[in-house]
């Protein structure tokens, strides 16, 4: 099953939450596309390795679920140890972007179902002109976790850098000291 393999890349004692646990399940019965170009990943850690090479803290902070079409790559951030369930959803960009995109897993489907192609690029304060594509995934949340899903990103997103705005500068912080 999909949402265990991607689970057995998370840091040891890190449990994949509910709402990605739907999406793997979701792909498991449905397929491709789950969201415009967002794919699960099953290589976490060896992100987190390249991302953060010889430096095995640094790499348990995130558990890695998913990648964007340009290499992107979206983790849960464990600030609170391994508590998955109320950890951001982070995005380190393949073009050396760091935000967080939701305050939780929860959120970052409900962000999913909005359709956007790519959820780093994409105009989130309109909606996404290919929304029609991830009606497919609005209906399995929606049947499988009683989740409602907005026209727009722009709050989720509004909201995660709100109560995360040093995500970007804990990840280049560690860049500076380390690479």
């Amino acid at each position: 099953m999909l949402a265990d393999d991607v689970e057995a890349k998370f840091p040891k004692g890190a449990a994949l939450p509910t709402p990605i646990r739907a999406l793997c399940e979701f792909l498991d019965a449905k397929g491709y596309p789950i969201s415009g170009c967002f794919e699960i990943s099953t290589v976490g850690d060896d992100d987190m390795a390249a991302w953060f090479p010889n430096d095995a803290a640094m790499q348990s902070t995130f558990a890695v679920f998913g990648r964007g079409s340009t290499g992107s790559v979206y983790a849960l951030w464990l600030i609170a140890g391994n508590d998955t369930k109320n950890a951001p959803v982070v995005v380190l960009g393949s073009e050396g972007e760091f935000v967080a995109s939701a305050i939780n897993a929860w959120e970052f489907c409900r962000l999913l179902g909005c359709g956007y192609s790519e959820l780093e690029w994409d105009d989130l304060e309109q909606p996404s002109p290919t929304a029609d594509e991830a009606q497919p995934l609005r209906d399995w949340l929606k049947n499988n976790l009683n989740m409602e899903c907005p026209v727009t990103g722009a709050a989720i997103v509004s909201t995660a850098k709100d109560n995360y705005p040093g995500f970007s500068e804990f990840v280049r912080n560690w860049q500076d000291a380390n690479l």
